[in-house]
């Protein structure tokens, strides 16, 4: 595909001022939310009766040189619409979190040239809706008769902001799980059907799957807290803490059940040989099919059902188990957390009913179908298989697991048998106003209690400081 050329002007002042930017972003980009010439869908004309126009969308490219499922669902559309070519801004990648991640984004719509459909880690909408960085998509919707509720009602307060309107359709939702490798565990006398249930089995099995040697100091790790999916949020929340009041206005994250939570993480790491060590090992570990899991070189993980996948296209074979993550102690109630991405409108499109085909299109089976057979066929010309995502629509995701099942049990079983039957166990992060800087915060936290820079308690009392004066700008600057 055809790299598309994306002007993005960086504003110091836009990039530095961080939350507080409602009046400036949106007087930046103010223009007519449905106006413009050409793009302009008119109600009851097919999408194939309307004007020329062009879209441009960012997302998750691939790698240089290589295909994935959103590159399909934008050629697929573009040869369906010829009449509306969506242009994919291959050098942005907008589907991560924190502070640097979205600078592009609030940079593009203040200098008044935002794309028109952005793919983003929705957890941050809120952040960016009281910004006035998306359209709202209410109108639309009712318009359109769009039934909201063919979402996961977990996930559904993530694509709205605090005025409690709709500024994402949700694209995808997830589930964090435990995973471990069977043979590891035979090899250090574990029974191989039976993982981690607490957080002092996880510590224990974590030093006996440990084997020291080789050029990095390490065969294998029994578990790290700083891979993949093995955030602190979770177990933060698994003892009882917080990290942000309910009314939003104040960071949470020096409470006790937090601090008590982060010291497990801290002496974990100890345990299975300290940081210093543990990263040197870390730094040799590749991605995709040389996943560290996939290799063998760590036989515990914490990671989303997308684990599976990774799984079904490079190693089809491997014989691994999946469950519920630990909790604290037995007897206490399941709790995982979810993630996930949505489709938003920016506020300065003037394409806007447009974009919004497009982005319910996306969402669709069709759309769904389109991106998933790509990622099959990858997968077949590996001489592996795949297993489809969660879209966040129950009722879409059922057909989508019968219609890929793979017929091999481990693999199957670990979607349809463990994470789909998580979600009710599941919890989203708390929405804030300032999401980007608390979750850059606790991570912050995570990293300098566990590498022994700080204390516990050093570290997120420091990182609440930080967070804390972002989310009185964010309030101060908030539309009244």
């Amino acid at each position: 595909m055809k790299q598309s050329r994306v002007r993005v002007h960086r504003r110091a002042v836009v990039l530095s001022a961080g939350v507080g930017l409602a009046g400036s972003v949106v007087a930046a980009a103010c223009g007519p939310a449905g106006g413009g010439a050409g793009g302009q869908a008119s109600a009851g004309t097919p999408l194939d009766k309307q004007p020329a126009t062009k879209l441009e969308f960012w997302g998750g490219p691939p790698a240089a040189g290589q295909r994935n499922d959103r590159v399909d669902q934008i050629e697929f559309w573009n040869k369906k619409y010829p009449n509306i070519q969506v242009d994919f801004a291959m050098g942005q990648n907008s589907t991560s979190q924190g502070v640097q991640a979205v600078a592009a984004i609030i940079a593009s719509v203040a200098a008044g040239n935002p794309p028109d459909v952005i793919d983003f880690d929705r957890f941050q909408t809120a952040t960016f809706a009281i910004k006035g960085v998306w359209q709202p998509l209410d109108d639309m919707m009712k318009r359109d008769k769009f039934d909201g509720s063919r979402f996961a009602p977990l996930i559904i307060p993530e694509a709205k902001g605090l005025d409690g309107k709709w500024y994402a359709l949700i694209r995808s939702t997830d589930v964090r799980m435990i995973y471990w490798n069977k043979e590891a565990f035979q090899e250090a006398g574990l029974n191989p059907d039976k993982p981690p249930a607490t957080w002092d089995e996880l510590r224990q099995f974590a030093i006996r799957l440990t084997k020291k040697g080789g050029p990095s100091g390490f065969e294998r790790l029994g578990f790290t807290t700083q891979h993949s999916q093995a955030h602190y949020h979770m177990f933060g929340w698994q003892n009882g803490g917080s990290f942000q009041t309910q009314d939003g206005k104040k960071a949470t994250l020096p409470l006790a059940p937090n601090q008590e939570a982060l010291q497990y993480l801290a002496d974990l790491m100890k345990d299975v040989g300290g940081w210093d060590a543990t990263e040197t090992y870390r730094k040799s570990w590749g991605t995709n099919a040389q996943d560290p899991f996939v290799l063998g070189q760590v036989a515990m993980m914490y990671g989303t059902n997308g684990q599976v996948g990774t799984i079904a296209q490079y190693r089809a074979d491997m014989k691994f188990g999946a469950a519920p993550p630990p909790v604290k102690k037995a007897g206490d109630k399941q709790l995982t957390w979810s993630g996930g991405h949505g489709y938003n409108l920016t506020a300065g499109s003037k394409k806007r009913d447009v974009s919004w085909e497009f982005m319910k299109w996306l969402i669709s089976e069709e759309g769904v179908v389109t991106g998933y057979d790509g990622n099959l066929a990858r997968a077949k010309a590996l001489g592996n298989t795949f297993i489809p995502s969660m879209t966040a629509q129950p009722e879409l995701d059922k057909k989508m697991f019968a219609k890929y099942k793979t017929g091999m049990a481990s693999l199957d079983t670990a979607v349809m048998d463990v994470a789909v039957p998580l979600l009710p166990s599941s919890r989203v992060r708390e929405p804030s106003i300032a999401a980007q800087h608390l979750w850059d915060g606790i991570k912050a936290a995570q990293t300098e209690a566990i590498s022994q820079a700080k204390s516990a308690k050093q570290a997120l009392e420091d990182n609440q400081a930080m967070i804390q004066k972002e989310l009185d700008s964010a309030w101060s600057s908030a539309p009244k």
